[in-house]
């Protein structure tokens, strides 16, 4: 019997599956309830009979966003994968109706309830009505049966590679691959000078540079957190976000990107963060969202404005100010994202596998799959 019950927000869920401080900020009911927004299509299920709950998003005629469309990750669409267009049309077929467990912004999406006596995931105490150990076969196997009835393709997507439902998916026979890296500076040194000194001597040279660029140009550099965080300052960095989206191609819309941020601050509190960097006229030109876990500041977004590049401003608010904040507030990493590996390695970064999985039966998307984790595990 399905023992599944779907909700629009977190807000309804026993507290017994969230940590309170959660390691990575991207594991807390802040995270999971101000990184939304209306259009995400993402909704929770709970499991009290395998004692789980899960992110979740159906996907219909492959419409929305595409890093959450298990077609397009299996295909490793925007990481430079070629696939046969014949494979990509059966395939596109095979996952008109989908059901995506995954999250927003690349985190956990798989949140096991804690125990009674406060064992379970990152040691939060918690307890839920059926008493009973996670089960990761019973989890699949109802979330199966779930999609089954809705005429549903049921997948996996961005899993880290210690996700506890990867050993069932293997054991179920289920298509498991590499379908992107997640980079993040695991160590950021005890202070500046102890995060150049892992480089080899040209490279610390460039970096020295790199972070000399604000004071040569009269620039400065700024972070504030919380309360220090001024209506004034979250519009200068919807302004900035906006810009970068429209450099990417995507419509600038600076009161979207002001609301969600609105919504991080008011999550967060004081683990909500803003790094600035202002030209020597005092003008904004580019800026980080951050949020803070008990262990990882988690990079959320970069603004870019008129005036960034000719500074050097995008390598200040991308790696040098976050990992400031980090060793301010006794934080030991820096979570930076997926995307373009060369310039996250060359500053330090280590890559994560996140790896997505499709039943047996999906053997378009198997195909696509193996061609994928064959052209990302190949990359240095």
């Amino acid at each position: 019997m399905v023992t599944l019950r779907e909700y629009a927000t977190v807000d309804g869920l026993s507290a017994g599956y969230w940590s309170t401080d959660p390691a990575d900020p991207r594991a807390s009911t802040a995270w999971l309830t101000a990184n939304r927004w209306p259009e995400d299509g993402v909704r929770f299920l709970a499991d009290t009979g395998a004692g789980a709950a899960c992110a979740v998003r159906t996907q219909d005629d492959h419409i929305g966003f595409p890093r959450m469309n298990c077609t397009d990750i299996a295909a490793g669409t925007g990481r430079d994968v070629t696939q046969p267009e014949a494979d990509l049309k059966e395939a596109r077929a095979e996952g008109l109706r989908q059901l995506n467990v995954c999250a927003l912004g690349y985190g956990p999406s798989v949140f096991p309830a804690s125990l009674p006596n406060g064992a379970g995931r990152d040691g939060a105490e918690g307890s839920r009505s059926a008493g009973l150990a996670f089960d990761a076969d019973a989890l699949v196997a109802s979330l199966g049966e779930h999609a089954g009835s809705q005429g549903r393709l049921l997948t996996f997507l961005h899993l880290e590679e210690t996700n506890p439902v990867l050993p069932v998916l293997r054991e179920r026979g289920w298509h498991v691959g590499v379908t992107d890296r997640y980079f993040l500076i695991e160590d950021i040194g005890a202070d500046e000078a102890g995060y150049l000194a892992r480089f080899p001597a040209d490279r610390r040279r460039q970096l020295r540079r790199e972070l000399a660029s604000l004071d040569s140009a009269g620039a400065t550099a700024e972070i504030h957190r919380g309360d220090t965080v001024t209506e004034t300052i979250q519009q200068e960095v919807a302004w900035l976000e906006a810009c970068a989206d429209e450099k990417h191609g995507i419509p600038g819309d600076p009161a979207r990107l002001l609301r969600v941020n609105e919504r991080l601050r008011t999550a967060f509190g004081p683990r909500y963060a803003v790094a600035l960097v202002r030209d020597r006229d005092g003008r904004a030109v580019a800026s980080a969202t951050l949020v803070l876990g008990t262990r990882d500041v988690l990079l959320r977004m970069v603004g870019l404005g008129p005036g960034s590049e000719e500074i050097g401003a995008y390598f200040h608010v991308a790696y040098h100010l976050p990992m400031r904040l980090a060793r301010s507030t006794g934080c030991s990493r820096v979570l930076l994202g997926t995307g373009t590996g060369t310039p996250k390695l060359r500053r330090g970064a280590v890559a994560q596998r996140l790896l997505s999985a499709v039943p047996p039966a999906a053997t378009a998307h198997g195909a696509l799959l193996r061609r994928t984790d064959a052209a990302l595990t190949a990359c240095p």
